[in-house]
């Protein structure tokens, strides 16, 4: 039924009522079409367990994910699992490693599908690609982007909501050295170089597959290359055309346009959802610090409509004690900020004829309003 399912992304929790019940709640009689909610975050660069440092993280985020059946985000760091021999690849600020806790607390806000793809996941090189995919499993995360080999990080992952399967297919096309990349007899990344039509075959087949064999698939892309943004725009398209529902994308940290191509949804960049960055202040712009959290709920009928909540990322001011351990947490962004956040959104979409309306406290994209 591709192309055929409901992406109405209404918001939950908070501002509309009737949800889901959460992972795997809320099945529907033979008579009556269960309804899926799926929470898309920008990437999870997260280096510490928020609870260790504060008392109620993320306060206004969470009700929103709660009420969705599942969340899914980039995790953007690499893990180090207990007995795992993990030695960074690299010794400057931009070194990102994590504790498995932080998969506990993903997993606490709702978090049940990750993509692993991305030019962090082999910051603990090749045993750290290994320890991330273990501590990942142990948790009951869904995850897909990374394998013992290609063959594996190449493949597509899924997840069983109320009587739909929901496919995952992640890939990378980052700048990193050549180990980075899965192969035949190595784990590693999925790599889609810009410039390798075996990569763009590989990945457009496991896209077809994903859609033969699921209700919906996600492609996931870490596109963070000195390829132009046209090439990662006739990928995106071709992955529409291949099968998948949503083409969702992180990379350079900032919010980006949203496309309807094709039937199917392409949000080119989300940004950030949570930012451990270990940066001076003033390193990026305000734009990096601010994105919004998209849901959809899936049913047969076809798909409806978007809505885009503005978050904002608590972020510079004076340092403090444990301020790189708390900073670059998300909030529901309000007033003129959530407005801000919001047309900045509407404008990138424009670019692409996506007509997206400004509502109170969150904006819409309907498909019948669509040119």
């Amino acid at each position: 039924m591709k192309k055929a399912l409901l992406f109405a992304l209404a918001l939950c929790g908070l501002f509309v009522s009737g949800c889901g019940d959460g992972l795997g709640g809320g099945g529907g009689s033979p008579d009556t079409q269960a309804i899926v909610t799926l929470a898309i975050v920008g990437q999870a660069l997260i280096e510490h367990d928020p609870r260790e440092y504060l008392e109620d993280p993320l306060n206004s985020v969470r009700p929103i994910l709660s009420a969705a059946d599942a969340v899914f985000t980039n995790l953007e760091v690499a893990v180090s699992g207990p007995g795992c021999s993990c030695s960074p690849t690299r010794d400057d600020v931009f070194f990102h490693g994590a504790e498995p806790d932080v998969l506990d607390f993903l997993r606490e806000i709702g978090v049940s599908l990750l993509a692993l793809s991305n030019n962090h996941s082999w910051d603990y090189g090749t045993e750290g690609i290994l320890s991330t995919i273990s501590e990942t499993e142990i948790r009951g995360l869904i995850h897909a982007g990374t394998g013992a080999n290609v063959t594996d990080a190449t493949a597509s992952a899924y997840l069983e909501l109320s009587g739909l399967r929901l496919g995952l297919v992640s890939m990378a096309s980052v700048n990193l050295s050549e180990e980075a990349r899965a192969t035949d007899g190595r784990a590693g990344i999925n790599m889609l170089d810009p410039g390798d039509s075996a990569d763009w075959d590989r990945n457009i087949a496991s896209v077809r597959t994903a859609d033969s064999e699921s209700d919906a698939v996600i492609v996931y892309h870490h596109f963070q290359t000195d390829a132009e943004i046209g090439w990662q725009e006739s990928w995106a398209r071709s992955t529409i055309d291949a099968g998948a529902e949503i083409y969702v994308s992180h990379g350079e940290p900032t919010l980006k346009g949203v496309e309807v191509y094709n039937g199917g949804l392409i949000l080119y960049g989300l940004g950030n959802f949570i930012f451990h960055t270990k940066t001076e202040l003033g390193r990026y712009p305000p734009d990096v610090w601010e994105s919004v959290i998209v849901q959809v709920s899936f049913a047969a009928e076809g798909w409806d409509e978007v809505t885009f909540t503005p978050v904002v990322l608590n972020s510079e001011g004076v340092e403090r004690t444990m301020f790189f351990e708390t900073r670059g947490y998300p909030e529901v962004a309000l007033g003129e900020r959530g407005k801000g956040i919001l047309r900045r959104l509407i404008d990138l979409s424009s670019i692409y004829g996506t007509i997206i309306e400004l509502g109170d406290g969150r904006a819409t994209l309907r498909i019948g309003d669509q040119e």
